[in-house]
């Protein structure tokens, strides 16, 4: 927001909103990195996760299996080995949503709640069904021909380097595991992600080649599109990064990371109305975290519209009462709500 001051009194007025907006900034986590990298403290125990074919029963090996947990999104990312099995440990007492996805097959998600007494580890099975071609009717996902590509020895290695990075959080052996096993085999494209994943947890700046090169291998392979998107903003290469959240929207409409990426890439650069359209975008998704309303609350708040931004907060503290940030929403709330007695701008002056 740029200030037009034509009086005293609405600088002082904007000054204040600006205020409020750096508070929303504060407490709102923007980004799938933030949120990987998230540490659950009070921890309690850990969630075996089994994954199937619905048809045949088969352990399903390279599914992607993604641990939620409201308002923080994505806390843990696995791969299942050829066991067909994930295990996530440290998980702290809350309420968590376990996503499973392969291509070739439907996602699935189921929900599991934490309470203080869970202390041993708890299984969960769930069973993917095979995705049909529409042309063909035929399904497509019963054998995954990229799997059976890979080499026992590659896979092995690539389980090992999954260990290494989700559970020992030993970066630099986790991608030499990877390293081996693109060796091994170099059209693994989940390696060269999880390899690109690891190296920017390591800081490496050789990320971004493997984020792009498992992008390059398999072109409808989603994740990689995320962390990737999160360097290029880190670099503010912001048309870049547009261009490729649009493609991920062509992978999943219905996903709400590409328009709350977009958003916040709008945002930074001020452009605050493409920012609340693709802000609004994410908050209508199905699976979209409450922590999207921080987001809309902080655009409405940079744009002069504190009302709105009440609202946002009002819903995200509806959604998750419990939230580690609610003290400053709770905060900046009453802030808002004091400014939004006074005027507001007057529609006719240019900001």
């Amino acid at each position: 927001m740029r200030p037009y001051c034509k009086t005293t009194q609405n600088l002082s007025r904007y000054s204040r909103l600006v205020t409020v907006a750096a508070l929303l900034i504060c407490i709102c986590l923007l980004g799938f990195a933030q949120s990987t990298a998230a540490q659950l403290s009070g921890t309690v125990g850990k969630v075996l996760i089994r994954i199937r074919d619905r048809g045949n029963e088969q352990q399903l090996a390279q599914v992607q299996v993604q641990l939620i947990r409201f308002p923080d999104g994505v806390v843990g990312e696995q791969f299942t080995g050829s066991d067909g099995s994930v295990q996530f440990s440290g998980l702290s007492v809350g309420a968590f949503t376990i996503r499973a996805s392969r291509q070739g097959y439907e996602p699935e998600e189921v929900q599991i709640d934490l309470r203080n007494s869970d202390r041993t580890l708890q299984s969960v099975d769930i069973s993917l069904m095979p995705r049909k071609d529409k042309g063909s009717g035929a399904p497509q996902g019963i054998v995954a021909a990229g799997v059976l590509k890979v080499p026992d020895n590659a896979r092995k290695e690539f389980d090992r380097g999954s260990r290494l990075l989700n559970e020992k959080k030993d970066f630099d052996r986790s991608i030499a595991a990877f390293q081996r096993a693109i060796k091994l085999y170099p059209g693994y494209a989940d390696a060269y992600f999880l390899m690109g994943t690891a190296q920017m947890q390591a800081s490496a700046s050789d990320a971004e080649a493997s984020l792009r090169k498992a992008i390059a291998l398999d072109a409808r392979f989603i994740a990689p599109h995320y962390p990737l998107a999160l360097l290029l903003y880190a670099q503010q290469r912001y048309a870049e990064e547009k261009e490729l959240l649009l493609e991920a929207q062509k992978l999943d409409a219905t996903d709400w990371r590409w328009p709350f990426e977009l958003a916040r890439c709008q945002a930074q650069q001020g452009q605050w109305e493409g920012a609340l359209r693709y802000g609004v975008t994410a908050s209508g998704s199905v699976n979209a975290p409450p922590k999207v309303h921080l987001l809309l609350a902080d655009i409405y708040a940079n744009s002069g519209r504190p009302r709105d931004a009440i609202a946002e907060l009002e819903l995200f503290a509806k959604l998750d009462p419990e939230s580690f940030y609610m003290k400053r929403v709770r905060e900046v709330l009453n802030v808002l709500r004091h400014r939004s007695v006074a005027p507001a701008f007057p529609s006719s002056e240019p900001r």
